[in-house]
């Protein structure tokens, strides 16, 4: 059976904005409780400071939780653009920018992260928490799906119909 060590369950965690797990786990590696190289079932007989945890929490120390996915509705029927942001301010910004249009609603959709989706550009597949650890800067355009459909597509025609529609002005 393989071990699962304390730094897997916190980086875990983090990356899935797990944010109460994450303090705890950080509260008793700084108190030294536990040691990041430790098995992670040693968590589980700590004697917590709960005010502790809970004020780390309330201050969210660990940044845990900034970026979101926003699902912006596009004119386009049945058509959404997705995008990962600090803000609804930025994601609406980018889309403006990149569709040169108002989105009918944006809408913050981070119940999908943890939804696997697959990148057309690329042919990958990848659950969405996981997949926003490679974006270096933010906000960020992932691409844009049908209704119902788990496919995020970055070119392809309706590309060159926003550009079409941008040319004309």
């Amino acid at each position: 059976m393989n071990r699962v060590f304390v730094k897997e369950v916190l980086q875990f965690a983090i990356e899935t904005d797990m944010i109460q797990l994450a303090h705890r786990i950080f509260w008793a590696v700084v108190n030294g409780k536990v040691q990041l190289d430790d098995d992670a079932e040693q968590l589980e007989v700590i004697d917590y400071d709960v005010e502790a945890i809970s004020a780390m929490v309330e201050e969210n120390k660990l940044q845990i939780g900034k970026i979101k996915l926003y699902v912006a509705e596009m004119k386009e029927p049945d058509l959404f653009s997705f995008y990962y942001s600090e803000n609804i301010l930025e994601a609406h910004a980018l889309h403006q920018d990149l569709f040169r249009e108002t989105p009918k609603r944006l809408t913050n959709a981070s119940h999908l992260m943890k939804k696997l989706f697959h990148f057309d550009e690329t042919s990958a597949a990848d659950i969405l928490y996981f997949h926003r650890t490679k974006v270096v800067a933010y906000p960020y355009y992932l691409g844009y799906a049908r209704a119902g459909e788990r496919v995020l597509r970055r070119g392809g025609p309706l590309c060159a119909l926003f550009r079409k529609r941008s040319d004309r002005k």
